[in-house]
């Protein structure tokens, strides 16, 4: 009997467990929801078309980052993938363009390369917020995913340590 009691015990706790889970994962998909230009504010849609032009407009979803809401934009813009963060009212709060290194300038060359060193450079974006322009480099380095903020004059300003393997890296969207 009381063996009956504790496989049921364990039964409903791994029920409870797997709605926890369950939840979860159905609102990280509502938070991941793409949006339609449509959907979001008129603002909104003027900056993102201004930025994207005549080309279309892959991904728009709604992000928030220190309590501050703001739209997110990707664009293939001449090939090259690109994208926008704009506020509700249509202020544009930064724009992200992927480059190879060799289209960097000559002090973030240097820098992102010593930076990975032996390890693998993975991407290179060029990032301007606030009117300031800055890199953001990702590489591989002994299997582990890294990525470092480069300023213009090749200072490192911030590096992070994504802990992650690379089979299971992730893509920044």
């Amino acid at each position: 009997m009381q063996n009956r009691v504790i496989v049921s015990g364990i039964a409903a706790f791994a029920l409870v467990a797997g709605l926890v889970i369950n939840a979860t994962a159905k609102g990280n998909e509502k938070a991941e929801k793409s949006l339609s230009l449509t959907d979001v504010p008129p603002a909104v849609q003027t900056a993102i078309k201004q930025f994207a032009g005549t080309n279309p407009i892959l991904k728009i979803k709604q992000e928030s980052e220190d309590g501050k809401d703001f739209f997110a934009a990707k664009v293939t813009i001449n090939g090259v993938k690109q994208g926008i963060e704009v506020a509700p009212d249509g202020t544009v709060l930064a724009t992200e363009k992927y480059i190879s290194l060799v289209d960097a300038p000559a002090a973030v060359q240097t820098a992102i390369k010593q930076w990975a060193g032996a390890g693998s450079i993975d991407s290179v974006t060029e990032e301007t917020e606030g009117g300031k322009k800055g890199y953001e480099a990702r590489a591989t380095v002994n299997g582990q995913k890294k990525e470092a903020d480069i300023s213009v004059d090749g200072k490192v300003s911030e590096e992070q340590d994504k802990g992650e393997s690379k089979e299971g890296g992730r893509d920044k969207d």
